[in-house]
């Protein structure tokens, strides 16, 4: 019998870049400690189910800043896991490649950490079963060879060989390790624990090749509950993935039809009863207020809405748009095929690599980091569309 947990894509210290500073002071501070207190609610859940075991493939850290505090509170976390007995496993991933060259202070004994090649480290759980890890670590923001080829085989001699690769499906020579899922599970594996998608998807069933998703959602698309994978042998029928989200804050995008103005905007708002903190994505469709047009037309609708919240309400608005008909419509501009996903087809080309072509050298620091990062890219394709879908719309 074994159990562990898969927990891709951490995040620890992620500092939610281009939120408002406008943040209530309980509010703002939910947010700044949410990949921390994530974490703390992983390892709260994996000492009271006494696993054997947790996974981390790949993006433990946010990034290369190793501070006091992040470190500190890594390693209170590790040290507590191994002092209930349950092992780590840790590789390095694309945001925090430089980890793996860093000096860190001793890790509990109980804590396997993978270098830059693919190694395999055993180890013997509590109830006494044999189990091999398989992994490796990044050393450049960009890993644009398949690394599946210096992967062994199923151990002999184990009773579990589990995986954790930190890439993409796809083609040889893409960044982020890109590799296929006929190659993956023909190495025999029991679990392939996947990061770098921060979405929660398993790719086969039998052995399983799941993405975890990540603890704590990053930006507005990343929305809905966030957590962890409990994997468990469930009666001798193989590795079986159970869902548990710990996210402390969520990103939940928000349709309202036909509101006629802004004070009934705010009151519905304000009325909901939020489960939890809630970081607000919000379209409103169909008839739609004048008020509201002409605020969303002047750049003032989202201010506005941050500015009626009340104290007490759970919830942060992040953005507000109306949304037209022609918004909601995948060609919406003359010259394209039918077939085209516009938006799809621009997150495709805003990627790191192009926008290193687009900025300049004189860009500060601070701008190059924003528009490298997921969040950043993210934003700069919604921007695009909307300018390509939206655009000239008021024009007469």
């Amino acid at each position: 019998m074994l159990s562990f947990i898969h927990a891709g894509d951490v995040h620890l210290g992620n500092p939610f870049t281009g939120l408002s500073q406008k943040l209530s002071p309980d509010f703002q501070k939910k947010v700044q400690l949410a990949t921390f207190t994530a974490l703390n609610r992983l390892l709260e859940f994996a000492v009271d189910q006494e696993v054997d075991l947790v996974l981390f493939p790949g993006d433990l850290y946010h990034g290369a800043d190793n501070s006091p505090l992040i470190q500190e509170h890594l390693t209170k976390v590790l040290t507590q896991l191994n002092q209930a007995g349950i092992w780590s496993a840790i590789s390095f991933g694309n945001h925090d490649f430089q980890q793996g060259q860093q000096v860190h202070p001793t890790w509990p004994e109980r804590v396997l950490v993978f270098g830059p090649e693919v190694e395999t480290k055993t180890i013997t759980t509590k109830s006494g079963a044999k189990v091999s890890i398989s992994a490796f670590s990044y050393t450049n923001q960009h890993h644009r060879q398949s690394a599946l080829p210096s992967y062994p085989v199923k151990q002999a001699g184990v009773d579990y060989h589990l995986g954790m690769y930190h890439g993409v499906v796809g083609q040889e020579g893409e960044n982020y390790a890109a590799f296929s899922l006929k190659d993956m599970m023909a190495k025999g594996y029991d679990y392939w624990a996947l990061g770098h998608i921060h979405v929660r998807q398993i790719l086969n069933r039998n052995p399983v090749v799941a993405y975890s998703g990540n603890l704590q959602g990053l930006n507005h698309n990343e929305t809905g509950e966030k957590g962890f994978f409990l994997v468990s042998d469930q009666d001798g029928q193989g590795l079986v993935p159970e869902f548990y989200p710990v996210a402390p804050v969520l990103w939940q995008q928000v349709e309202i039809s036909n509101c006629p103005d802004l004070v009934t905007l705010q009151g519905q708002l304000n009325a909901y009863r939020w489960e939890q903190p809630t970081l607000v994505i919000l379209e409103l469709t169909g008839q739609v207020g004048p008020d509201i047009q002409a605020a969303a037309r002047f750049g003032t609708l989202l201010e506005t809405l941050q500015a009626s919240r009340k104290s007490t309400s759970d919830y942060w608005p992040v953005k507000a748009q109306v949304v037209t008909k022609a918004a909601n419509q995948k060609h919406s501009r003359p010259g394209l095929p039918a077939d085209v996903d516009l938006q799809a087809a621009i997150r495709r080309v805003v990627q790191a690599d192009s926008i290193g072509q687009w900025l300049s050298d004189q860009a500060p620091t601070f701008i190059r980091d924003y528009f490298y990062s997921e969040e950043g890219q993210a934003d700069l394709a919604d921007r695009l569309y909307q300018d390509l879908v939206e655009g000239g719309q008021d024009e007469d």
